[in-house]
C-alpha cells in the first residue's frame, strides 16, 4: 500500500479521496512500511493478566515465545525472534495492582535482572511507608523495542 506524503492548504475541503488516503498512510505507519516515516515503536509486547490467581496468563502478545511466573513478582519473557544487540534494547512495563499494602500509598517498583538478546528476566516489588514485598499483579504490559 505504502505511505504517499499528502500537503493540505489552508480552506482545503476534505474529500472521500484524501480522507481514504490519510486512512491508507495510518496503515503504513502501523504496519511499520518501509515507505512510512520512522516512528518509534515496540517491536515486541506482551500484556498478561491473573497472575494473582490460577487463570494467570499471556492475554496478547507480539514476538514472544513465553511468559513465565517463576516466583512471586519474579518474571522471565523469552522473545520469538532474538535482538541484535542487548546493550541496545529499550524496555518499559505498566502494572495493574491486586494486593493491599498496610500503611499510607505505596510505590511499585520493577527492575530487569537480566536483558539478553533472547530473554528478559525481571522481578516485580511492592512497598509503603511500612511494608515491602514481592508482588503479583492482575495484569501487567511490558514492552521492547531496538534503539538505532
Amino acid at each position: 500500500m505504502g505511505f504517499t506524503n499528502i500537503t493540505f492548504t489552508t480552506g482545503q475541503k476534505m474529500s472521500s479521496t484524501i480522507l481514504n488516503q490519510v486512512d491508507q498512510n495510518f496503515d503504513a505507519l502501523a504496519e511499520g512500511d518501509p515507505s512510512a516515516p520512522r516512528v518509534a515503536r515496540p517491536s515486541v509486547w506482551v500484556h498478561t493478566c491473573g497472575f494473582s490467581n490460577n487463570e494467570g496468563g499471556i492475554y496478547a502478545s507480539r514476538g514472544i515465545t513465553s511468559f513465565t511466573r517463576n516466583a512471586i513478582g519474579a518474571y522471565t519473557i523469552v522473545f520469538d525472534t532474538f535482538f541484535n544487540d542487548a546493550n541496545k534494547v529499550g524496555v518499559n512495563m505498566g502494572f495493574v495492582d491486586n494486593v493491599a499494602l498496610s500503611g499510607d500509598g505505596f510505590l511499585r517498583m520493577a527492575n530487569v535482572n537480566t536483558l539478553t538478546t533472547s530473554d528478559c528476566t525481571f522481578r516485580d516489588r511492592k512497598s509503603s511507608t511500612s511494608s515491602s514485598a514481592e508482588d503479583d499483579n492482575e495484569g501487567m504490559l511490558v514492552t521492547f523495542w531496538e534503539i538505532p
